[in-house]
């Protein structure tokens, strides 16, 4: 009897070896090289019979791999659709969900950790922040914060996504308390080997604070419009580039609406060098997506505590907004957009599109 493979398969190899898998079967198996040139040089089966006859081992791996769905008579059909949520993701999607599970991170009292930290010191440490240029410009930020006279129970129950704003300027200090805290340093720490870090409103896997924030700015008072650079040391702003229309921002985020009457909007990147010089595996680019996450939670709630409103996506042009920003190097790339103005809301403080049930929908 011949035998196939199921459609997709993936061959990853690792240090401790080689190893396949599949979106339609959970985990992954460990496969010895031998076994894998049969499995990939046999496009018109695989002969089990002629396997017994040559190896009895391989012959036992390869009825093992059939038993756990690898392989499949030559006649079934029943592979051709992924289950979900693959089908909708793509094989992709899975290849990379597999290359980020179980990590090999190093404890502190672990046996690895000076071969660790001697890896780290053959590597130029990354800044923890963007080198400005000695005579470059910058437009510093007034330092006084604004008051935020609403309580966290009212952040919580307030936190909403406004796409309506109603074209008044923002205030200076709300603006600039706004970008503290969401993209700024509180304090910093000495981590020894790690260096000196930053200590921010949000929370970042290993402190490394990858995210850099380039700052559209529409409706602020004080503020020329154009698109600058967040430089969290000196709390400034720093050009980028002039102004462009709301209806070119607009098209960067799919034509959602809230760039038309907003005070200003953030471009987040990733300067993922940061994370890699810590964590020199995959999964390190899942906890960079979380960070990102992090950082929008904070801009969204501040937002509320400060009286303004704010929406944030991840819908947006990625080559034409790496393109705006100037962004040609690989190890920087765009992740998130947020906006902010004043919001327009109803009597009862939520977003004036939102609709209540009636209660003919009321369970």
């Amino acid at each position: 009897m011949k035998l196939r493979l199921i459609d997709p398969v993936f061959f990853s190899v690792r240090g401790d070896g080689t190893y396949m898998s599949s979106p339609r079967i959970k985990g992954r198996v460990k496969v010895h090289p031998l076994v894998v040139g049969i499995l990939t040089s046999a496009p018109d089966g695989i002969d089990t019979e002629a396997l017994t006859a040559e190896s009895e081992n391989v012959a036992l791996a390869i009825a093992k791999l059939r038993g756990l769905g690898y392989l499949t008579s030559m006649d079934n059909a029943g592979d051709r659709e992924l289950p979900a949520p693959w089908k909708e993701w793509g094989a992709l999607a899975w290849q990379f969900h597999q290359s980020i599970r179980d990590a090999p991170f190093v404890r502190p009292e672990s046996e690895g950790i000076a071969e660790y930290y001697e890896s780290l010191n053959g590597r130029d440490r990354p800044a923890n922040s963007r080198r400005m240029e000695p005579d470059g410009e910058i437009l510093l930020l007034p330092r006084v914060r604004a008051r935020m006279p609403v309580s966290f129970q009212d952040v919580l129950e307030g936190r909403r996504t406004h796409r309506d704003f109603s074209g008044d300027p923002i205030p200076l200090d709300e603006f600039a308390t706004l970008l503290q805290y969401s993209f700024g340093p509180l304090r910093f720490i000495d981590a020894g080997k790690m260096g000196v870090l930053e200590l921010r409103a949000n929370a970042s896997g290993g402190s490394r604070h990858e995210t850099e924030a380039y700052v559209v700015v529409l409706n602020v008072v004080g503020v020329d419009p154009g698109i600058y650079r967040y430089e969290g040391i000196r709390h400034g702003l720093v050009p980028v580039r002039e102004a462009v229309p709301s209806e070119a921002l607009e098209h960067l985020t799919f034509n959602q609406g809230f760039f038309e009457k907003a005070g200003f909007g953030v471009f987040t990147t990733a300067f993922s060098t940061r994370m890699s010089w810590k964590y020199p595996h995959p999964r390190a680019y899942k906890m960079l997506l979380h960070n990102v996450g992090h950082v929008a939670q904070v801009f969204s709630m501040t937002s509320v505590a400060l009286g303004l409103g704010a929406a944030i996506t991840g819908a947006f042009r990625d080559t034409e907004v790496e393109q705006l920003l100037g962004n040609d190097e690989p190890g920087e790339f765009a992740t998130f957009v947020m906006v902010c103005g004043i919001p327009v809301q109803t009597g009862d403080g939520l977003p004036v599109r939102y609709r209540t049930p009636s209660a003919a929908f009321v369970p």
